[in-house]
């Protein structure tokens, strides 16, 4: 899931949040707006059990994301925008600002 907010200087906060996720480890947000790397935003542990991180994005942009758990498990936003196949014949998770 996502939420969205306009900044006073008119770039948009986005949150991006898993779905509650108890056996998880570790969580990081991957996606188009860091090179795929995976290391670069681990997401925060929240108390209900979900993850969560955010980042500020320019408007009218689109990035492709997705969320890799324990360093070995690719998932998807149940909640995403849209979505576009990838070249691993899945699909990553698309957020518009």
């Amino acid at each position: 899931m996502i939420k969205k907010t306009l900044r006073k200087d008119g770039n948009i906060l986005v949150c991006f949040y898993t779905e509650a996720m108890p056996e998880a480890e570790t969580v990081h947000l991957v996606g188009s707006f860091d090179a795929w790397d995976t290391n670069a935003h681990p997401m925060q542990r929240l108390k209900d059990g979900r993850f969560m991180a955010r980042r500020i994005f320019e408007p009218g942009v689109s990035h492709e994301y997705r969320y890799l758990v324990n360093g070995e498990m690719w998932i998807n936003d149940a909640e995403a925008e849209q979505y576009a196949p990838n070249i691993h014949g899945s699909d990553n998770c698309i957020v518009n600002t």
